[in-house]
Parts: C-alpha cells; sequence; structure tokens
C-alpha cells in the first residue's frame, strides 16, 4: 500500500531510541539505553474535527526492536477509535553493518499499512496545527503549565487558554508488585472564563504500565470552516522501563 508523500519524508528522517516492556527479556540490546524516548508523528484532525490521529515509535527498550504505535481518536468521546490502537513490533537481530533506521523506516511504513484503511475511512489528513510545543529539552519551561494562544489572530472576545497539569499517587497492583510509586494526573482547561477538567484518573490503565510522571508537551488545535474548534494535548509520561525510565505519550482531545 502506497504510503502519502508527506508522511515518506517524516519515515525517513532521523528518529530517537523509544519504548518499553520492562518484563521483556533483553535479546539484542545494540540500540538500548537507560530507558527510551518515544518519537511523535501528528496525522492531524478529520475535516469536521470530529477524529485525531498520531503516533510513537522508536526502538523498544531492552530488545532494540524497532515499534510502532499508531491511535486513532474519537475527539468528542476521548476514546480510541477501533481497531486502533494498532501497534507493530518486529523482533528481528541486526546483522553488522545493517542501518537499524532503515528498518524503523520499514516498521513504520507496515504499521501505516495497517492503519491506513482507519485513517482514510475517518479523513484523517494532517489538519490542525501545533500553537504549544515544550519538549522535555527546554529546560526553562514549566512542565505542568501552559498559556497559549489557541489561533492567531484571535478574534473578538477570544482569549488565551490556560492548561494546568498536576499529579498525584495512584497505585494498582502491578505497580505495588514492582515497589513503584506510580501516579495519575488531572487536567483542567480555562478557556473564555470557563474551567473545565478534561482528565482526573482514579484508576491507572493498564497501558500505562507503571507511570511516575507527567508532563505537557504540545497543544494541537483545528478550526474547521463548518464545525466547532477542537484541541488535543499531547501528554509525555515517563513510566517503569527495563533498563530505565521510558517515555511515550497519550493525547487528551475534545472540543473548544
Amino acid at each position: 500500500m502506497p504510503v502519502p508523500s508527506y508522511l515518506k519524508k517524516k519515515l525517513q528522517q532521523a528518529v530517537f531510541c523509544l519504548l518499553p516492556s520492562f518484563m521483556m527479556i533483553c535479546a539484542s540490546a545494540g540500540l538500548a539505553s537507560a530507558g527510551d524516548d518515544a518519537k511523535l508523528e501528528i496525522f492531524g484532525f478529520s475535516k469536521h474535527g470530529d477524529f485525531f490521529a498520531f503516533e510513537q515509535y522508536g526502538f523498544q527498550d531492552g530488545s532494540g526492536y524497532p515499534y510502532s504505535d499508531i491511535f486513532v481518536i474519537d475527539v468528542l468521546g476521548d476514546s480510541w477509535v477501533k481497531p486502533s490502537p494498532f501497534r507493530r513490533i518486529d523482533e528481528m537481530e541486526y546483522l553488522e553493518g545493517t542501518d537499524e533506521y532503515a528498518y524503523l523506516t520499514d516498521t513504520r511504513a507496515r504499521n501505516f499499512g495497517a492503519a491506513d484503511k482507519l485513517l482514510e475511512m475517518k479523513g484523517i489528513a494532517g489538519r490542525g496545527q501545533t500553537v504549544a510545543f515544550n519538549p522535555r529539552t527546554e529546560l526553562g519551561s514549566n512542565p505542568h503549565k501552559m498559556v497559549v494562544a489557541p489561533r492567531l489572530p484571535l478574534l473578538s472576545g477570544e482569549t488565551s487558554v490556560e492548561l494546568t497539569l498536576s499529579e498525584f499517587p495512584l497505585q494498582n497492583a502491578q505497580c505495588t508488585a514492582y515497589d513503584v510509586e506510580s501516579k495519575g494526573f488531572r487536567l483542567t482547561m480555562v478557556n473564555n472564563g470557563v474551567t473545565r477538567t478534561l482528565n482526573h484518573d482514579t484508576t491507572l490503565p493498564k497501558s500505562r504500565v507503571c507511570p511516575t510522571s507527567y508532563r505537557m508537551e504540545r497543544f494541537f488545535t483545528y478550526y474547521p470552516e463548518s464545525a466547532p474548534p477542537v484541541f488535543a494535548v499531547l501528554i509525555q509520561m515517563e513510566s517503569l522501563g527495563f533498563e530505565g525510565p521510558d517515555r511515550r505519550y497519550l493525547a487528551i482531545a475534545g472540543r473548544l
């Protein structure tokens, strides 16, 4: 299945090491380091802002296997659209002198092929823009606070959007068994004088493994021509990994 040209360019760019599975046995740790950072690819919103999609990818902590996860999100329901997420790990040993990143490019392309039908069905085509970006390398930034102009220029009566994230202890049996002080988070938004709670964990989903910290990394908005504006907040989560903390992403989406 052909890969769109805009994505093909992204697939050819260099990537960093990634993701977890602290329960896996280390088989080929050539690229593994003290934990892994997922790289992020935003696929954007559908035409009317009903759906949002993104990918996280890289090399698995411990094994070094190339990996890709693609998520398609129902914006109004703030939930995964089945059969996403599409998860692919290619278990392989790299031959001496081979380009590991070529394997990763292939893994990503194959996973995109699996997700392409759903992405096309939901009309995902790169709509929207990043209006705030707070990477971990931005040492002076506040990982728990964003004050953002959701678009420029702001129209009469529109104001900035304020996002606040707070962490709190939240355990489950798995994290307790591994002696990990896991955490949940609360995310609030103030927009045009109205405060909304976007997320407040009461339990930890198994998909997060054992999360120990969270930070807001980017804020993504889209203003459709014939529908209300929508947003997605990308949260970078740090969790227990095989060789150190692993970092990957989750999205909170909705209408502005």
